[in-house]
This record gives structure tokens, sequence and C-alpha cells, in this order.
């Protein structure tokens, strides 16, 4: 009988040992050509040959597949054009507090102690919370948790949140954000993506025994197919170059907002103009140690998200902190300035691109090397380093491809 291996929590994630390869794509899926539309499956309210003895349907529309040359209405127009959509910030319930959160100056430091004496005196504050009221870390994905609600140890971009207030009204709340001191001890930070290759005496993030050397090298992907090795070889024609993309926000006209709100049933109910609900109520769940049935996450209507608004956010677990702890409902509302300083937009990334064609003037080889800036946690790192490298064959059928890909942290806001 061999030794068990003792069944340990995985806190990181396993990196591929290798190269993987994957079979060729096609063009069409298991048949190279598309089939043409079978009219006998068309109802004839669309034109088509399916009998309808009961009349059209409400519904055809979405059976023939043909939306060119045809309105479509969205699904939500009717509440937006008569004023009844309700976003973040339009959720009001009684007796509800002003949530502000206290961001670090730093880039990258310890937190040594926080302060909130001056701020509790303050008539009309109601409650306060630090990184202490939940160490858990959340993330995107379970493999990925190394967010906090609140800094536990260490602040890793400026603006990261460090502790969160609620108050009577927003000013009494901004006040009380100004009292709250934090000590800090500054550690070297890093900007530029190519040094979080190097080792690092104090990494942004530990994975324990998943972590990469001493690196800042959150994950690294390596994928081909076909034949590599003979690009070269059937190649008449390559071209090599590189290029660099800067990072760019979101810029979506309705900043992030968020209300929290626990009933007397000890019911968690959060209000929040979110892209992905359920990864929130999962994140919620983990942070508040809370199960999952007895939270309810309501989505808004978002103004505007374009993938910016598909994290879990940490101010919203501080709502729900704030809201447990007062024993009232909490509202946060970003200003401008706050949605740049949780980010996730697209990533900053250095790619070195070199396709290969043939004497037929056939895309023959694509061989890609991505660096790309992850900022200052994982969010859905694990996948964009992932889309880097995959989504460059775009539709073509490629004779072989070779991708290396690899996302490192860094002290800037998440991408």
């Amino acid at each position: 009988m061999g030794s068990k291996k003792e069944n340990k929590e995985m806190v990181g994630y396993r990196q591929q040992p290798g190269k993987l390869p994957f079979s060729k794509p096609g063009s069409g899926g298991s048949s190279r050509f598309s089939k043409t539309v079978d009219q006998e499956m068309i109802p004839e309210s669309q034109g088509g040959k399916l009998a309808q003895p009961w009349g059209p349907h409400r519904h055809d529309g979405l059976v023939s597949g043909q939306t060119i040359g045809k309105p479509t209405a969205m699904v939500d127009s009717r509440w937006k054009v008569t004023g009844q959509a309700h976003y973040g910030d339009d959720v009001r319930l009684p007796g509800e507090l002003v949530g502000r959160i206290v961001r670090s100056p730093h880039h990258y430091a310890r937190v040594l102690s926080i302060d909130c004496s001056k701020a509790l005196e303050l008539p009309g504050v109601v409650a306060v919370a630090t990184g202490q009221d939940a160490k858990n870390k959340f993330g995107v994905l379970p493999v990925t948790k190394d967010e906090h609600a609140m800094a536990v140890d260490k602040v890793r971009h400026a603006g990261d949140l460090v502790a969160c207030v609620a108050a009577e009204d927003e000013a009494t709340a901004r006040e009380a954000e100004r009292l709250i001191e934090v000590e800090y001890e500054e550690l070297d930070s890093i900007h530029d993506m190519r040094d979080g290759l190097e080792d690092s005496d104090e990494p942004i993030h530990d994975r324990g025994q998943y972590h990469i050397g001493n690196s800042n090298v959150q994950k690294r992907v390596f994928q081909e197919f076909g034949d590599v090795q003979g690009i070269n070889d059937s190649a008449v024609a390559s071209h090599k170059k590189n290029w660099f993309f800067a990072g760019v926000n979101h810029a979506f006209t309705e900043p992030h907002a968020v209300v929290a709100h626990w009933d007397p049933s000890g019911r968690l109910t959060l209000y929040t103009p979110q892209q992905v609900p359920h990864y929130v109520h999962r994140a919620l769940a983990d942070v508040l140690e809370v199960p999952m049935h007895q939270i309810n996450v309501h989505r808004t209507f978002v103004g505007g998200g374009f993938g910016g608004k598909s994290d879990p956010f940490p101010h919203e677990m501080c709502a729900a902190i704030l809201a447990r702890k007062s024993g009232r409902p909490v509202r946060i509302n970003f200003d401008r300035e706050e949605v740049f300083w949780v980010n996730r937009g697209r990533h900053p990334s250095h790619i070195e691109m070199n396709l290969h064609a043939d004497s037929e003037g056939r895309l023959c080889g694509i061989e890609t090397d991505a660096l790309i800036d992850g900022g200052a946690f994982a969010s859905f790192g694990h996948v964009t380093t992932y889309y880097n490298g995959v989504l460059h064959t775009a539709p073509y059928e490629i004779g072989a491809f070779h991708y290396t890909g690899a996302r490192e942290w860094s002290n800037k806001p998440a991408s």
C-alpha cells in the first residue's frame, strides 16, 4: 500500500508542465462548408415551408435564424425608454447609510497599523471596517483567489482598499475617511511588466508550492498544433513584428455602485450593476462565511460594462460587511477616479508575431509570444493569457501554430 498524500486545499494552481498540443482546428467544425437552411424547418410566417395551422407565433423570427435586414428590439429597451430601468445608484432603501472607502496612496506597502478611533468618535459615523473583519480571499476562479475585501497585510497598488466607513450622510462619511490613520512600510514596486519576470525579494503574491520561482509571473501558457518544426520549410515569405498595446479602461457611463442589506432573518440582499452576478454570489459566501442560499444578488440594469463589471469587486464585499456591522442598508457609489482604481480593463501587452505564408499565399504558420501586464490581482488572467494566443488564428485555417504567453503581476490596478 502506497502512502496517501495529504489532501491540502489548493491555494494556487498547477502550471502546465510543458507545451499543450491540440488538434488542428478546421474552418467549419466537422464540415468544411456550411449547409443551406432547410426550408421545411422554417415557419411559413418567415417565408419557409413549415405549416402553421394555428397561425404565426411571436417566436417564429427566432426559429429562422435570419436576422439580416430585420429589426430586432433590445429585450430591455421598453424599460429604458420609459424611464423604468433602475441602475445601481437608483436603489434607495429606508434608513440606508452612505459608505466610503479608504485607499492606499502607495503602490506597494506593508500595512503596519490602522487607527480608526477618530473616525468612530465623529458624530454620524455608524460603522468602520478593516481587513481584519474579513480575512478570506476571493477571486474570479476557485484557483485564483488572491483578493481581499480590504488589505490584510499589504496594499498592492495605489488605490487599493484599506478600510471602509458607513455614516449618515456622504459629507460625514468623507470626513471619517480622512480621519482614519494608516501606517505603512513602503516596498519596492513593479511597474514594467518585463520586471515581473525577474526574481523578487518580495513577490506581490505567494502561491506557495505552486508559485513560479520567486518571480511575479501569475500564469504561463504554451500551446501548439500542426507541424511547427516544418514551418520554415513550407514558408516562402515570413514577417516578424513586435507590438505594444497600452492598457484601456472601459469608461462606461455608469460608475460602480452597490447597496447591501441584511434582513432580520440574516439573509443578505446585494443590489449591484454586475455583468456576472453568480461570481459575486460565490465570492460573498467565501468572504462573509455565509451559505450561498442565505445570499441574494440582485442584478440591476447595467449602465455599460463591456467586461469591466464582470469581476466580483472588493467594494461589494465592503458594503455587505458595513451593512452587517451597522444593522442598516449601506450604499457605496464610486466617482470617476475610483472607477480607474478598480480598472479591470484591457491588459497592457508586449506581443511578438511571426507570420509565414506558403507558395500559394496561404498562412502556413503563426508564431506568437505574448507578455501581458495583469496588474495587482489575477482577475480573469487565467483565461486572458490563453486568449492572447489562441484567438490569433481567427477564422483562418492555419498550417501550424505556436504560442507562448505569460501574465505577470505588477503594482497597478488589476487588468
